[in-house]
């Protein structure tokens, strides 16, 4: 059974079948919910339920599964200072606390810098602000909010590596570059990543700095990770990091990469279920989400090499602009053609 407080086909995805039952309850009668029903487990993926998911299983007497300092995971303002404490890099930031219209920038930042919600996903709120123009406008119309943070912008490429944290130990599954910027740009009409393989150096450095940022905020129960990095000149720097799934078409680039898809993996885990082999399946992998305006529909070029899963996408209730339209996955065991598709896609007038 999904239990939701939002509407119940809300709960369906594109690339998974709808569940056979959805109870929409206000999130305060939840407990008593479960209490009725006593279930065997409860788990989620969804980064604003964690907290919840871990009160709803203490009070059911049911084993922790959300590492105990959840806050570092959800909170990047908690997340960032834990870290810089310990000697990983991360951009230099700020909590802007109550927003002041036409207030200055924090010292030790200017423009361009990026503004986020210290608890957020899916880039939900996340903003480049590139000018001092842009600031003072972006401040007007949040005055008087909290609950913000504000952080250096670094121009540089960005990678991730997704791991399942079993009961204190950190196992690597899926390390990818991301084809270019993470927030719709003009002119860029395609967002993605694609996997790097276990031999390229980028795969080691990456899961070292997975490792060390999980035993920093905390690498107690049973979940995976998805950590977002810079790859700069002097280093990796980390951007952010959950205790859950990622989303768009990353967990199942792990499946085809790695062997288990890691939302799944990460429901199992929860519910007390064996971790998943991983091991390298000579699979290589990437995926793209297509921007189109509302009324057009994107339609991916033929004769690609790579074998090709597309999600086409609604557009959402209120257009504002461009929406993701299209989901691609791309796969193929030959790295150099996936990489030649992945450049063709990205050429593409769609």
């Amino acid at each position: 059974m999904v239990l939701t407080d939002g509407p119940p086909h809300r709960v369906a995805r594109v690339d998974a079948p709808a569940p056979g039952r959805v109870e929409s309850r206000l999130r305060g009668e939840w407990a008593d919910a479960l209490r009725r029903l006593r279930p065997s487990s409860v788990v989620s993926n969804d980064e604003f339920c964690l907290a919840d998911l871990a009160r709803l299983r203490a009070g059911l007497g049911l084993p922790a599964v959300t590492p105990v300092g959840l806050e570092g995971y959800l909170d990047k303002v908690v997340m960032k200072s834990r870290l810089a404490e310990h000697g990983i890099d991360v951009p230099r930031f700020a909590d802007l606390g109550l927003v002041v219209a036409g207030g200055p920038l924090p010292p030790g930042l200017g423009v361009p810098v990026v503004v986020k919600p210290r608890v957020g996903a899916n880039s939900g709120g996340v903003r480049v602000v590139r000018s001092e123009d842009d600031w003072a406008a972006w401040t007007a119309e949040h005055a008087g909010e909290d609950g913000w943070q504000v952080e250096e912008h670094l121009d540089a490429p960005t990678a991730f590596v997704d791991a399942l944290v079993v009961d204190g130990s950190y196992r690597p599954v899926l390390v990818g570059r991301y084809l270019g910027p993470l927030l719709p740009e003009p002119g860029v009409d395609v967002l993605g990543a694609v996997s790097v393989p276990p031999d390229d150096l980028l795969w080691r450095r990456a899961v070292d700095l997975g490792r060390r940022v999980a035993a920093t905020l905390g690498a107690d129960g049973r979940f995976a990770t998805h950590l977002e990095l810079f790859d700069t000149d002097d280093g990796l720097v980390v951007m952010e990091v959950c205790a859950r799934a990622p989303g768009a078409m990353v967990s199942e680039m792990a499946r085809v990469v790695a062997g288990p898809n890691l939302e799944t993996a990460h429901l199992l885990l929860q519910a007390g279920r064996p971790a998943p082999d991983v091991g390298a399946t000579d699979g290589h992998a990437a995926w793209l989400s297509v921007l189109a305006r509302p009324g057009a529909t994107p339609v991916v070029p033929v004769g690609l090499g790579s074998s090709v899963t597309a999600h086409r996408l609604p557009p959402p209730p209120v257009a504002r602009g461009r929406h993701v339209a299209l989901l691609v996955l791309l796969t193929s065991p030959d790295a150099a053609l996936l990489a030649a598709d992945v450049e063709r896609c990205r050429a593409h007038s769609w």
